[in-house]
């Protein structure tokens, strides 16, 4: 438990710490630039998925491949559409993200149970989760401040 506390730490310091990032002049700003590295992040992964769906497999392996590259191609534009909402709907946003991850705890155990070994995507995956994490409290903290601007 401590160990993945830490990694979600450095995940954090490192994700906040780009330039980009730095330069964000509101949560607006800040929003849209994690859900844009969410989705790229998402992309890339996705491209693991589908470089290994080409290789031989078991039914069961290829089943959770499929589920996998499902959960990341919803994971790319469900963080492209929230990076979109986020001015005009923080709530749909903040809704929007939180959805992402069932859709990716669910691939990871269609991963698990199909004993598919490959770290690269589980560690892709718990990429995903984080900026789910990180996009579900700036959008509930933009959220709040739209309920106090009435």
């Amino acid at each position: 438990m401590q160990y993945q506390v830490n990694w979600k730490r450095r995940f954090c310091l490192k994700a906040l710490s780009t330039p980009e990032v730095i330069a964000a002049k509101n949560f607006t700003q800040l929003g849209t630039l994690i859900m844009k590295l969410g989705a790229k992040n998402a992309k890339v992964t996705l491209n693991v998925y589908n470089e290994m769906i080409m290789k031989p497999s078991s039914p069961q392996a290829l089943k959770a491949l499929n589920c996998c590259i499902e959960a990341n191609q919803y994971a790319v534009s469900s963080f492209e559409m929230v990076s979109s909402e986020l001015i005009e709907d923080p709530q749909t946003a903040n809704n929007d993200v939180t959805v992402i991850g069932p859709e990716i705890t669910n691939c990871e155990k269609e991963l698990i149970d199909a004993k598919v070994q490959a770290s690269q995507l589980l560690a892709g995956n718990r990429f995903v989760q984080y900026y789910i994490a990180i996009g579900g409290e700036i959008t509930s903290t933009l959220e709040l401040e739209n309920q106090n601007e009435y």
